[in-house]
């Protein structure tokens, strides 16, 4: 078990034997009592003389495994947590070769499994997928399944298994989206449809496609950036000499997404409930992504102090900026005791610069009167004027992604 993922026990009873020129096993895999696997073993022609993995390596393999059983006893082996694999999987395979370099042949079938991603929400169910064994890896002719909204996800692929004691499996896998829900987290969603590829040499990947946006979402002010875990220095005193290299340590995954679409990408939260149309594109890596591109209001509004006022002008662009931190353009008006009130919001999303002009022109300070309490400032109460000089100095003194809620904190609001 660990931080994100949690595998259920299975018993594996071994009995080995070790000669001089080779190495026999015979392993049992249990659950819950019943059997769900077997795998036997024979390296032969090894070296008598040498470190006992170098001796390993360069014997001769000789195995059969057949399981039936939960796919997470298997997958969570790879040391991949980008991505898990749970379900019933049935495997039957021979192999040969070197432990470095196995050659495998059989096959691969399940008609019930789940792929999820902690990091993304993805969650793609109900999985067929079957596949043959060639030579180091294995060749996925079809795998096929079903998003939380109804959309699938299908495609093919190769999971390489070659060198696995050094770093984790290969793959390329090429997918296709058809409406899929790609992307559910708390703070954002994506549906979309196109053809997506991943591809990983084991120790990082590549998670690439061009894809049109069905339908997406983004809460303002619920994004968080993503937190690597703490590498810690260790440096393992008195180790065996003959003990196994540690496998390469994992790097983040990048990003090669292009993504548009005309409508349907909604952004609420912070008192906007809005609808975009955006051509960006996601590169970076999953601990710094980057977004580049723009997003263009399509209609919305943005409610203030109990008042609402309609988008009219809205664009957002994106340079690339880590953390993500694109440039605003937006303006909303409404009308506010009889004077045509508009906000415009420029700047930086950690540094937007909010503004209010009317028509007929009025001072800042007396068009946020009228807006936040329905009064000249010249009506005003001494509470309400003390709590109008703190929303202007709050308002001008920045707030990064939220200055609006700043000011309502600062008024009472």
């Amino acid at each position: 078990s660990g931080l994100v993922l949690t595998s259920r026990p299975v018993d594996v009873a071994l009995l080995a034997r070790l000669d001089p020129d080779a190495v026999q096993m015979r392993t049992v895999f249990r659950e819950s009592g019943a059997v769900r696997g077997r795998f036997q073993a024979r390296i032969g022609g090894l070296p008598r003389g040498g470190a006992f993995m170098d001796r390993l390596e360069a014997g001769q393999l000789a195995g059969q495994l057949r399981y039936s059983g939960a796919a997470e006893a298997l997958w969570r082996l790879s040391g991949v947590e980008i991505f898990d694999l749970t379900g019933p999987v049935g495997v039957k395979a021979d192999i040969t070769g070197t432990i470095s370099a196995p050659v495998l042949r059989g096959a691969v079938s399940s008609t019930g499994l789940r792929v999820q991603s902690t990091l993304t929400g993805t969650d793609v169910r109900d999985v067929a997928m079957s596949g043959t064994f060639t030579d180091s890896s294995l060749q996925i002719a079809r795998f096929s399944g079903l998003t939380p909204n109804g959309g699938r996800v299908s495609g093919s692929g190769t999971i390489g298994l070659a060198e696995l004691s050094e770093h984790g499996p290969t793959i390329d896998l090429r997918l296709s989206a058809q409406n899929a829900q790609v992307i559910n987290r708390d703070d954002m969603g994506a549906t979309v449809t196109g053809p997506l590829r991943v591809v990983s040499n084991g120790v990082g990947g590549t998670i690439a496609g061009r894809v049109r946006i069905e339908q997406a979402r983004w809460v303002l002010g619920q994004a968080a950036a993503v937190t690597e875990l703490p590498t810690i220095a260790t440096r393992e005193i008195n180790a065996p000499a003959d003990a196994a290299p540690p496998r390469v340590a994992a790097t983040p995954w990048n990003f090669m997404i292009d993504a548009a679409g005309m409508n349907r990408i909604n952004v609420r939260g912070l008192g906007l409930d809005s609808e975009w149309g955006a051509d960006i594109r996601l590169r970076g890596s999953t601990a710094a992504p980057q977004i580049f591109g723009t997003a263009d209001l399509v209609r919305g509004g943005y409610e203030f102090a109990g008042k609402r006022f309609e988008l009219t002008r809205g664009r957002i662009r994106f340079a690339g900026e880590v953390p993500v931190d694109p440039q605003l353009d937006i303006v909303a008006e409404g009308d506010a005791n009889n004077i045509n009130a508009k906000i415009s919001i420029t700047g930086s999303g950690t540094k937007p610069i909010i503004a209010f002009s009317s028509t007929p022109a009025l001072p800042e300070e007396e068009l946020l009167s009228r807006i936040l309490f329905g009064s000249s400032i010249t009506q005003i109460s001494a509470p309400e004027a003390v709590q109008l000089a703190a929303a202007l100095a709050s308002l001008r003194g920045g707030g990064g992604l939220d200055p609006i809620n700043k000011l309502r904190a600062a008024i009472g609001l």
